[in-house]
């Protein structure tokens, strides 16, 4: 029994090394963003982004937080961390970015 669960981690381990980059078995998606202690009524809107950075680059991270801040405003970077109580196993990093509103061109 022990020898044939060997062999399964072995061919996975080898189908994974063919692999120029891992798939994901989960997309990086939006997630509940940390709260700000003391913070004013007027502060801006906090969007988390749930990623693996094996698999996900920052501008699929940015594209998420763009499209969950709105058309209005541009997504700051504020903080991240590693957190498995709002974010899974297989996406353990969170982003957080803080939605500002987007500069006027004059």
């Amino acid at each position: 029994m022990r020898s044939s669960r060997r062999i399964v981690l072995a061919v996975l381990l080898a189908a994974l090394a063919q692999c120029e980059r891992p798939v994901s078995m989960l997309p990086p998606f939006e997630t509940v963003a940390p709260s700000v202690k003391n913070a004013p009524a007027n502060a801006a809107l906090r969007v988390s982004v749930c990623y693996n950075s094996f698999t996900t680059t920052a501008d699929q991270v940015r594209a998420i937080a763009a499209d969950s801040c709105g058309a209005e405003t541009t997504p700051r970077p504020v903080e991240r961390d590693l957190t498995l109580a709002h974010c899974p196993v297989l996406e353990p990093l969170r982003a957080t970015f803080a939605c500002e509103p987007a500069q006027q061109t004059h």
